[in-house]
């Protein structure tokens, strides 16, 4: 009833803009009446994906460390991807079933430098400089050139040592990124997951150092109860695992 009795002819305004701040032309004016305590819909600000933030906390780590971060494209010809790091061409999971090539005009990616490519054929071949007696396969660059989904960020670790100098030494390099493997997806299983790596080139660095970095970065990821275990992996040697303790 009152407020059918009250005067509501007359112009009211509904908000207050920067520009009648500017001239003034708000002053005299009548604005609509606001009721602060009535209950108004809800609105869910934005935030970042909780993935997205656990990689940039895990960045942190590394930065925090001492290590600088390496990157790079998706896409990798197998050279950096499998023979840069020592997999045998005929390796199991440099097939189809394991591993995404690319097709059509992509197919083949370029050839590294020829003394870089010669060297990693013959220690392939017959061991090189190493020592090794290699894996006694004929090197086939068609192989060398087929790009594919990169399978590991261990690609951006092998092509930042390729290109160091003895005057960027001593140095710490990490990366972490996206890899696709043709994996049957299931509840634990995808086709594309992150991973984390890097190296530490330095004359006095042992292995004793590279378990005190692994155990640092997840001691501060929420993992401070690990343990490692031997395991075999064919670009390292000694090589191991590490569990954590959820």
């Amino acid at each position: 009833q009152e407020v059918a009795k009250a005067d509501l002819s007359g112009e009211y305004l509904n908000q207050l803009t920067p520009k009648m701040l500017k001239t003034g032309s708000w002053k005299g004016e009548q604005f609509r009446a606001y009721d602060v305590e009535i209950n108004v819909p809800k609105i869910n600000r934005g935030k970042k994906h909780f993935v997205n933030e656990a990689i940039e906390y895990a960045k942190q780590i590394w930065i925090d460390m001492g290590f600088k971060e390496m990157t790079g494209d998706m896409v990798a010809t197998s050279f950096w991807c499998f023979d840069a790091l020592f997999v045998p061409q005929d390796h199991p999971a440099r097939e189809m079933q394991d591993t995404f090539f690319l097709a059509g005009k992509v197919e083949s990616g370029s050839l590294p430098d020829a003394k870089l490519l010669e060297r990693v054929k013959n220690t392939h071949e017959n061991g090189g400089e190493t020592g090794s007696k290699g894996w006694k396969n004929e090197w086939s660059n068609e192989i060398t050139q087929t790009n594919v989904l990169r399978t590991h960020t261990t690609v951006l670790s092998a092509k930042t040592l390729a290109t160091l100098t003895e005057k960027d030494l001593p140095a710490k390099f990490f990366t972490f990124g996206k890899n696709f493997r043709n994996e049957a997806v299931d509840w634990k299983h995808s086709f594309e997951f992150n991973q984390t790596d890097g190296i530490v080139i330095d004359k006095d660095v042992t292995f004793r150092h590279l378990l005190g970095y692994l155990k640092q970065f997840f001691s501060k990821m929420g993992f401070p109860k690990a343990r490692f275990r031997p395991a075999f992996f064919p670009y390292v040697e000694p090589g191991l695992e590490i569990d954590v303790y959820h």
